[in-house]
């Protein structure tokens, strides 16, 4: 059924829901709650503006977006100065945690009372190749649908590099102002064990393993960590090793997979499972019961070598411990690139702003996207959420940490996750193709070649049933 026909069926219902589906809090400049403690268009609560009387109706402009604190909390910060420069309208925030966000968002839509939602990367659209294979991703709905705003053509565009504002394009058209970019094919290291232990930043595989080595050999440090328990961070790493050995090649791999042209068996896609396996022998012992919440603060601590992680933890590392001193290196792949440069990172698109055509607010939200693309409130934003990488040209950065990822980030390439498709109904090893938690390593009971033929079993059972379906 087309998502707009759902979204009418289901309107009755999740306009009760929207009432209470982004209850994870609310903040902003927006006026005191009217009546019954109900306030703006969503009946969440929010903060009173300096001025007590309530706006006309129509005036909250209401963001929605994923719990992120430091997000969270510039957006809060600039709510007032919005105000002083667009007098009839006044911010609020709705953020909810990131696992709901995308039914948060399909709920608001449909009741058509938020005005400004939050997405990631635009990735993996359902197009002639693959329409067969795989459903079409909500984004892609939304937009096929009409229900988000062309923004191509809005001045504050220029604001902005057009050709990576492209790379999150659909149609060629702009549906969603990307804030930043993040790199997230790196690990974090500690510099004074590094430096203890005589350690340079290891620019091929081999050097990586050499390094893990000797801090497995000095035995004082654990070698390796991430998150594990919340499976998503640890896997981000096999993507790595795929973007670390094959960049933008990857999508082409990704495609062949899914069609059946390559073979996880093959050996380009074998590497990939070879590395995954001795990358998780240097990882610590219980690492799939650490939770990713608790992951920064034990690195922080100061007694791991390396954390495996996106460059967005920074900010959690430093509040943990703002006296350690950390970097960030690309994960590197088998063999030196053949552009001479230095291993470089994989990237996605991380905080977007879209606007729902149906906003209530929709003057109100192209105000607040035209007011947080000024070149000062964004350089401002970047350097409080000191996550993200510029998509604007030309912004200097008081932020060390981001400038130190600068000579990793002259090549980059989109990070393999954004190419690596399952086919509709594949079993639970096709699903979890290139999951480390199924490595007998890690506890999991396969070994990497058995998980790679297992992935190939469940690939090619899929595609026979999808191909007994569409004829």
């Amino acid at each position: 059924m087309k998502l707009r026909k759902l979204l009418c069926l289901l309107l009755a219902l999740l306009m009760i829901a929207a009432l209470t589906a982004c209850s994870g809090g609310v903040t902003g400049g927006a006026p005191a709650a009217t009546q019954d403690g109900a306030a703006g268009t969503d009946g969440a609560d929010s903060s009173a503006g300096d001025d007590a009387s309530a706006p006309a109706e129509g005036t909250s402009v209401d963001v929605l977006t994923w719990s992120n604190a430091a997000t969270v909390e510039y957006l809060k910060s600039i709510a007032d100065a919005f105000h002083e420069a667009y007098p009839d309208h006044y911010l609020t925030v709705s953020e909810v945690p990131s696992a709901e966000i995308d039914q948060v968002i399909q709920t608001r839509i449909s009741a058509a009372n938020v005005d400004i939602v939050s997405f990631q990367t635009f990735s993996k659209p359902q197009e002639e190749w693959n329409q067969d294979s795989i459903d079409k991703p909500a984004w892609q709905q939304y937009i096929d649908e009409g229900l988000l705003l062309d923004l191509t053509d809005q001045p504050f565009i220029d604001n902005y590099n057009l050709d990576i504002l492209m790379g999150n394009s659909y149609k060629d058209r702009i549906y969603s102002l990307n804030m930043g970019t993040v790199a997230y094919t790196g690990l974090f290291y500690n510099k004074a064990i590094f430096s203890e232990l005589g350690l340079e930043i290891p620019k091929t595989w081999d050097e990586f393993i050499a390094v893990c080595e000797a801090v497995k050999a000095d035995g004082r440090y654990t070698v390796l960590s991430a998150g594990a328990a919340d499976q998503w961070p640890l896997n981000m790493y096999s993507n790595a090793i795929l973007s670390a050995n094959y960049g933008d090649g990857v999508e082409e791999i990704g495609q062949k997979l899914l069609t059946g042209e390559m073979k996880h068996t093959d050996p380009e896609v074998m590497l990939v499972y070879d590395c995954m396996e001795q990358f998780a022998t240097y990882l610590e012992p219980g690492v799939t019961g650490i939770a990713y919440s608790d992951a920064p603060g034990r690195f922080a601590a100061g007694n791991m070598a390396m954390y495996a992680d996106g460059s967005w933890s920074a900010p959690d590392i430093l509040r943990a411990n703002p006296d350690i001193e950390f970097g960030y290196f690309p994960l590197p792949g088998i063999e030196p690139r053949e552009d001479g440069l230095d291993p470089q990172y994989g990237i996605k698109y991380d905080l977007s702003f879209a606007v729902p055509t149906n906003a209530p607010n929709q003057e109100g939200a192209l105000a607040f996207l035209t007011y947080i693309s000024d070149k000062e409130v964004y350089t401002a934003f970047l350097n409080a959420v000191a996550g993200f990488s510029p998509t604007q040209n030309d912004i200097t950065l008081d932020n060390e940490f981001l400038n130190s990822l600068n000579e990793g980030l002259q090549s980059p390439c989109l990070n393999a996750e954004m190419y690596i498709y399952a086919p509709k109904g594949v079993g639970e090893y096709g699903n979890g193709q290139f999951s480390f938690l199924y490595l007998q390593t890690l506890g999991g009971p396969l070994t990497g070649a058995e998980l790679a033929q297992k992935a190939d079993e469940d690939f090619e059972t899929a595609r026979a049933a999808l191909e007994s379906l569409n004829n």
